[in-house]
């Protein structure tokens, strides 16, 4: 009797508490959650040239590669951006194609080539004659075992190698070479990728599988010149990072613009609060969903924001109808809305736009492949759904820019990317990094019309082996983090709904405590201020002029600061002017540039 007596408390109880919560947001809508708008620490640029990552100064690097062999058709797709990104001038050979030009005319050569033997005999002997003259050559695929191969892999430091290849199932760098180095990170589908070799005592090896029996990156001194082998076959945009850290072993001094900048997106957040049970959500906090999200999963976001140095860029959305013509219905259920988003403003945060309703700025002539969203029926009721959702956000939150768009489902047709382009606040899209489906598929960079391209590039809590080492590449390439989930993650087991919020929460702050370990300098955006990071990054241009004594550095497209990549491989730096360095693991540096020459003393160079 006593212990149904107790049941009845509880559930009273229960009902109390909600009560309270109703009269909570009832509050809120009434008067707010105060906030003061902060102020912006990469403001978008007012600029009327938009310059897009341009390469300058005399193309002295060479890319060699084999159009005819499918073995590198992917590294082919990556390294015009690897090039353009790091800002190296650089020509193409194709063996397949011409013959091969004058080597004296560059100081680095690249070679995407498996078969040596189908580069001839003589031109391999002529770039290694070149690379012991003073040359510095990457070797950015494996190489299969042949006869020509065999005649000269001592010149690449290896003493044997097997006729198969080894299947390189995680990768580990050397520490003090890459971010994130103190970590064994799991490759995701692996397959037989890399040469199976053993090295001479001459090679220094950079980068290993993760039990240290592979190889993977290492250098050999050959006569005046150097060898940087990249004994990695995997060549996706998730493994660009690899590449570009590979590549910058190759110069005594190697300087790159990077991002510098760590953003988390909360998509469809603030919404209209799903009504009833997840299942999941009850299984495991006995509560319905919106009490899950005001109580539990809000709390806990906000809770590891402040641990962590973070902040949210939500992305509203007004409606989950699938209207897309005629009268849009406003939502007056606004509570919900005063109380998430307020809190997210008040802790530094911004709020962008993710669309009137979960429908993607797609016409009638829109092909899905994957999705099946409906289509608007012509652009001016597109335009209008944009325009509707801003209107109701700034009449919720007034300070508020709403200068970020992030597509429902990173789903985007050229018709709504125009139409973004054509907005008056719109600055700033972030959908994707990766290819896939019906995905607007980003890289960093600036529009022709000036709107600034920032993916996201890894998502959810759960957080697999693929997306930990796409953080880890991107670390190492863009210095750059970006992250987005959604509240209704809970709701669909594709992403995680049966692993359990605690779970999930957990896989999250695990991954936040590596990025702040493996990178507390990286700088904690918004949305647009990611877009500020983003074009500060495309403006510059570097031309580098690396001497015995000095390092020289012309800056075209400063406006106010950007960052780069530093990594001395030989000697030292001092007196540093036009810019400040901050050591960021062994001989990589993180570099501001305040001013459009930077120069440096060298010390100690060999």
């Amino acid at each position: 009797m006593k212990k149904q007596k107790k049941t009845k408390f509880i559930d009273v109880k229960k009902v109390f508490v909600g009560f309270l919560l109703i009269f909570a947001l009832l509050i809120v809508e009434r008067n707010g959650i105060q906030y003061t708008t902060k102020s912006t620490r990469e403001p978008i640029l007012k600029t009327s040239q938009v310059r897009n990552k341009i390469s300058i100064g005399n193309k002295e690097c060479l890319y060699i590669t084999d159009g005819t062999d499918k073995n590198c058709a992917d590294l082919n797709e990556q390294f015009p951006h690897i090039f353009q990104d790091m800002r190296i001038p650089y020509e193409t050979y194709d063996i397949a194609k011409s013959k091969m030009p004058d080597l004296s005319k560059y100081k680095i050569i690249v070679m995407n080539v498996k078969n040596y033997d189908d580069l001839g005999h003589d031109n391999v002997k002529a770039i290694f004659d070149w690379t012991a003259n003073g040359g510095k050559l990457m070797q950015a695929t494996p190489i299969f075992k042949t006869p020509v191969y065999e005649e000269f892999q001592e010149q690449l430091g290896i003493k044997s190698i097997a006729q198969s290849f080894y299947c390189l199932d995680s990768f580990k760098a050397k520490e003090g070479f890459m971010i994130g180095a103190q970590k064994t990170y799991p490759i995701e589908d692996a397959y037989e990728s890399c040469m199976n070799v053993k090295l001479d005592d001459s090679a220094e090896v950079y980068a290993t599988s993760g039990d240290g029996t592979a190889p993977v990156i290492w250098t050999k001194n050959l006569g005046e010149g150097k060898i940087v082998v990249c004994n990695f076959g995997y060549a996706s945009k998730a493994y660009r990072g690899i590449i570009s850290s590979a590549y910058s072993l190759l110069e005594d001094i190697c300087v790159y613009p990077v991002i510098n900048g760590s953003s988390f997106y909360l998509d469809d957040f603030p919404s209209p609060t799903p009504l009833g049970d997840g299942k999941y959500i009850r299984r495991d906090y006995q509560m319905d969903i919106a009490t899950f999200y005001s109580t539990v999963w809000w709390p806990d976001l906000l809770k590891l924001a402040k641990e962590h140095g973070m902040v949210y860029t939500g992305l509203i959305i007004e409606s989950y109808n699938d209207i897309t013509h005629g009268k849009l219905p406003t939502n007056k259920d606004t509570s919900t809305y005063y109380y998430f988003g307020n809190k997210l403003l008040k802790e530094g945060g911004e709020i962008g736009v993710h669309g009137y309703n979960h429908q993607p700025l797609c016409l009638t002539n829109y092909a899905y492949k994957v999705e099946k969203y409906n289509k608007w029926e012509n652009y001016a009721e597109m335009k209008k759904s944009i325009d509707i959702v801003k209107k109701f956000g700034k009449s919720l939150f007034p300070d508020s820019k709403f200068s970020t768009y992030v597509p429902p489902s990173n789903v985007l047709s050229k018709e709504g990317r125009k139409l973004l382009g054509e907005d008056k606040d719109i600055n700033t899209i972030a959908s994707t990094y990766f290819p896939g489906g019906d995905v607007y598929c980003q890289e960093f960079e600036i529009g022709k019309d000036g709107v600034i391209e920032t993916p996201r590039i890894i998502s959810s809590c759960i957080l697999d082996d693929y997306m930990r080492f796409s953080a880890f590449s991107e670390m190492n390439f863009h210095y750059v983090n970006s992250h987005f989930m959604h509240p209704d993650d809970l709701l669909d087991v594709d992403r995680g709904a049966d692993i359990g919020w605690k779970k999930l929460k957990g896989n999250f702050d695990n991954y936040l405590d590596w990025m702040n370990t493996s990178a507390p300098k990286l700088r904690q955006l918004t949305g647009t201020e990611m877009g500020g990071a983003v074009q500060r990054y495309c403006q510059i241009s570097l031309n580098t002029t690396v001497t015995k004594d000095d390092v020289n550095i012309k800056v075209k497209g400063l406006e106010d600061s950007a960052y780069c990549f530093v990594r001395i491989n030989n000697g030292d730096v001092s007196n540093i002017k036009g810019a400040t360095l901050e050591k960021l693991t062994g001989n990589l540096y993180l570099m501001k540039v305040n001013k459009s020459k930077v120069t440096m003393k060298r010390m100690g160079a060999k």
